[in-house]
């Protein structure tokens, strides 16, 4: 075929096509201005909810350093004490102060207090702020000898596997809590299982070694 018939029907193909094209549009030129809206609407909205959820970070790593800013000097600066209170109350700080609040008083001993602090921590979101608050309330109830409790805790944690808190924490306390309520094949179940599942961490580490003196007390 010579290069001038190759051109001419190149070029009666691209007509052809831009033609289709231009009957297409002028046919469904309603639905396709309405799709374009949809879409345009639809990246706004979506873009919006990126930034407002960005924002929302920003606001919650600030409420958060700053509670473990006032954390840290809670021995020295007892006035922090007053100042956390105050955050835990509403607010974006308000979950992590009553963490931290939480925290300082079960280290003291104070459990009753420890308990109104995380009494007050919602149940949503299921983030790792509340797995915290959650494993501080079990590590509680043991400190009481209310081991049953504990051990529903942790073992409703175990089921619901949450992706922001290690599993491994949660599983050396439940056997802690079997542990020391007695039952010791069942405290052997789960430190066994930290070995095999989580040999290369701390807890798997020191799960061995309560396995290896539980098991020389048979």
């Amino acid at each position: 075929m010579k290069r001038t018939e190759r051109h001419h029907l190149k070029e009666d193909g691209m007509q052809g096509g831009l033609t289709w094209f231009v009957h297409f549009y002028e046919t469904w030129r309603k639905e396709i201005a309405m799709g374009a809206c949809v879409v345009g609407v639809a990246v706004l909205v979506f873009g919006g909810l990126l930034l407002i959820r960005a924002h929302s970070r920003d606001i919650q790593s600030r409420a958060i350093g700053q509670v473990l800013d006032l954390g840290q000097d809670l021995e020295t600066s007892p006035a922090n004490l007053a100042k956390l209170e105050a955050l835990s109350k509403s607010g974006p700080s308000a979950r992590p102060a009553c963490l931290e609040l939480a925290t300082y008083w079960a280290g003291k001993g104070d459990l009753a207090k420890a308990e109104s602090y995380l009494g007050r921590i919602p149940s949503s979101p299921k983030d790792l702020l509340y797995y915290q608050a959650e494993d501080l309330k079990g590590q509680t109830l043991v400190k009481k000898n209310e081991f049953d409790k504990a051990i529903a805790l942790y073992k409703k944690i175990q089921e619901e596997k949450p992706k922001t808190y290690p599993l491994d924490v949660v599983l050396f306390h439940l056997g802690e809590a079997y542990e020391l309520k007695g039952q010791k094949k069942e405290a052997l179940d789960i430190y066994g299982k930290l070995q095999t599942e989580y040999s290369q961490t701390y807890y798997g580490y020191t799960a061995a070694l309560k396995a290896s003196r539980l098991g020389l007390q048979k």
